[in-house]
């Protein structure tokens, strides 16, 4: 059964192999079995890698970073995970010691991103002194202190962001001196609070009208931000765009301790730290509502793919590349999303998004469009590798080998997922 724009359809795709184009749709009275969909490939616009170029060997400090951030994650373990998750492309991050902000260095990151095996869309990096030199993704970080790579002030952003006028930026939106005034709590959900969000939302939309820009914003997950980006949008003739993870439709948090789907959990807290925070039932709820209605656009996993020990020193960030695909089951069976939404925000909305980046026409089962597919079946669950190595019907591919699904059964499992017309069955090691 094939997910078309039109509704889910016995559908028989025809793939010109040369090119990895679809050749036709035709129907089909072969028998079908209905538990499988056939999705447009699923595109991830918000994934860390963590390798970046290999520093001179007498630069020692360098040398180790990348040492350490290799270890959590390459292009080539990343792009196992996210086909092994029915991940067809994915955009990555560019938060990197040595970030790419010239046209140089981005160059050089794109090489290493030909080791994927599973197309790359890289991100150039905002900083002080970069640059627009191409119709790139752009990404903007906001944090309480400033970094190679992060703005700690609104005014010196906008002095930046002055150069950008007409480009593709996507903004980290939490507002740096919110996170300044709230460090001394000791949960980080407290640390990080919604008004950070909400705030930095705020500023941002204000930038976005005054500069023109062609703004995203990445990972929202309150309420309120939600709806001054949607407000934003009804009276605006530039749509900014937004996007959700799955932990924070998943997981929430109150002064007991953390919650998995609405129930109670035994995961270690310190896996679930991220930036943004777990917010509240509330706020989870009315993301999966503004999901399903289109206020926000997109799932993307932001993978962040940290190693248990860096996780337990308060690592921000959690992996979710292997299971994008399995979690989708969740979205259709637990959230009633139908098959056609999980297209848009997982394959049409991300494509119009990247397109000018894709080298085919992505997000649609249409003739003329790239042979890109992912096939869930939905007879069968996912259980994922656990922290403690118990027995399980998916391996992780990712380096750092942990998911925040352990011991959660997720109603779909990845069958086949197919890049270019080009099948790749990473239900096995790909090795």
């Amino acid at each position: 059964m094939a997910v078309l724009p039109e509704g889910v359809v016995p559908t028989r795709v025809v793939v010109d192999l040369r090119t990895g184009i679809i050749e036709s749709l035709d129907p089909t009275s072969l028998p079908i079995d209905e538990s499988c969909l056939l999705f447009p490939g699923f595109i991830d616009i918000h994934v860390h890698a963590r390798e970046f170029v290999k520093p001179p060997d007498q630069i020692a400090d360098q040398i180790k970073k990348w040492e350490l951030l290799c270890n959590k994650e390459v292009f080539l373990s990343a792009g196992h995970a996210a086909i092994n998750g029915g991940v067809t492309c994915f955009a990555a991050m560019p938060n990197d010691p040595m970030p790419p902000d010239n046209e140089r260095r981005y160059g050089q990151k794109a090489a290493l991103a030909e080791q994927s095996q599973c197309p790359v869309i890289l991100f150039a990096a905002i900083t002080e002194t970069s640059e627009p030199w191409a119709d790139l993704p752009y990404k903007v970080y906001l944090d309480a202190e400033p970094s190679h790579v992060s703005f700690s002030d609104w005014k010196t952003l906008e002095e930046v962001i002055k150069r950008y006028r007409r480009r593709r930026l996507f903004f980290h939106a939490e507002d740096p001196e919110i996170l300044r005034n709230n460090s001394g709590y000791s949960e980080h959900w407290k640390k990080r609070p919604p008004e950070a969000e909400v705030r930095a939302v705020e500023n941002i939309l204000n930038l976005t009208h005054k500069y023109d820009l062609l703004s995203h914003i990445c990972h929202v997950s309150t309420e309120s931000a939600v709806k001054l980006i949607g407000e934003y949008n009804n009276s605006s003739s530039t749509r900014v765009t937004c996007e959700v993870t799955p932990h924070h439709l998943f997981f929430s948090v109150d002064e007991n301790g953390y919650l998995a789907d609405g129930l109670r959990t035994d995961l270690p807290g310190f896996l679930l730290n991220c930036n943004p925070p777990i917010r509240s039932e509330g706020d989870r709820s009315s993301m999966i509502e503004a999901l399903r209605s289109g206020t926000i656009q997109v799932l993307a996993s932001d993978h962040a793919p940290h190693l248990l020990a860096d996780k337990r020193l308060g690592a921000p960030g959690i992996p979710h590349l292997d299971t994008l695909g399995p979690f989708v089951g969740w979205l259709i069976k637990n959230c009633g999303f139908e098959p056609t939404r999980i297209a848009q925000i997982l394959s049409e909305e991300p494509s119009n998004i990247m397109a000018s980046n894709l080298q085919k026409k992505h997000g649609r089962i249409e003739k003329g469009y790239s042979a890109s597919l992912t096939l869930l079946d939905f007879d069968k669950t996912t259980e994922v590798v656990t922290i403690d190595g118990h027995a399980s019907n998916r391996k992780l591919f990712t380096r750092c080998g942990w998911s925040p699904f352990q011991n959660i059964s997720l109603p779909a499992y990845v069958k086949l997922t197919v890049i270019n017309g080009v099948s790749l069955d990473y239900g096995v090691d790909p090795q």
